[in-house]
């Protein structure tokens, strides 16, 4: 009996503690909110293989396998097919350096929104990441709850039923992302749709991504052969050593 009021007493004690937590009203308090869940718990890097499925006007076009790895919170570098062609992308925190044939034909300035979004913002201070919120062109004043998938998320840049804003879209239990919006420089809207999350570290990571233009399939992303907190030399997203240090080699 003294057992079964113990239980009663914790129970109610956890509601009434539950009841006290601050509302979710503001990109601000959710950024707090996902800081309080994973900040300090989700995975600081990840690699796996890529499978994509390419489309052209909503019809299988070919398929590629590419290699990836991320270093949060905004190391993130893509192998395109074999890594003896010498083929790939490497964003390394502001920058993008792009490799063909084993040669770098273009470097600039680039921030990778979709890493930032995805587990970048977990590896910032609060202020650090509205900042680069705004930034990256969202309206971090424009906050609203909505449903997506048979799921409550929290919507971060647009106001209800305009999808041709920057938008992204947040999962009100796990509180990770589930779907972004952004207009195209050539005025095409982009939605990108994030699925399967799976645990990563104490946090998660989706392991299908499906990219549309116009609403139209463009891409669909499958990651398998995926680790977490792996022992990732850095200078696998340093372009002075492309082609001397990859990451694949340690996983062999």
């Amino acid at each position: 009996m003294k057992e079964k009021l113990l239980l009663i007493t914790l129970l109610a004690f956890l509601c009434l503690q539950s009841s006290f937590a601050p509302p979710i009203n503001s990109t601000e308090a959710l950024i707090e909110a996902m800081h309080k869940k994973y900040k300090g718990k989700a995975a600081k890097n990840v690699t796996f293989t890529q499978y994509n499925t390419h489309y052209e006007a909503d019809t299988v076009k070919n398929k590629t396998i590419w290699y990836e790895a991320i270093a949060y919170p905004n190391n993130f570098r893509i192998d395109f097919g074999e890594l003896k062609e010498g083929n790939a992308v490497i964003f390394a925190k502001d920058s993008v350096y792009n490799f063909k044939n084993g040669q770098n034909i273009r470097k600039g300035a680039f921030k990778n929104n979709l890493i930032l979004l995805a587990g970048g913002l977990n590896f910032m201070d609060k202020d650090k990441v509205l900042e680069e919120l705004k930034n990256a062109g969202y309206d971090v004043n424009k906050f609203r709850e909505d449903s997506y998938d048979g799921r409550e998320v929290y919507v971060v840049g647009a106001d209800k039923g305009d999808f041709a804003t920057a938008q992204f879209w947040i999962d009100k239990n796990k509180l990770y992302l589930v779907r972004t919006f952004e207009k195209m420089p050539n005025g095409d809207v982009r939605e990108a749709r994030f699925s399967k999350h799976t645990k990563s570290g104490k946090g998660w990571i989706e392991t299908e991504v499906l990219f549309l233009i116009n609403g139209k399939k463009t891409q669909l992303e499958e990651y398998k052969n995926l680790k977490s907190n792996v022992d990732l030399d850095l200078r696998v997203f340093d372009a002075t050593y492309f082609g001397k240090v990859h990451w694949m080699e340690k996983s062999k």
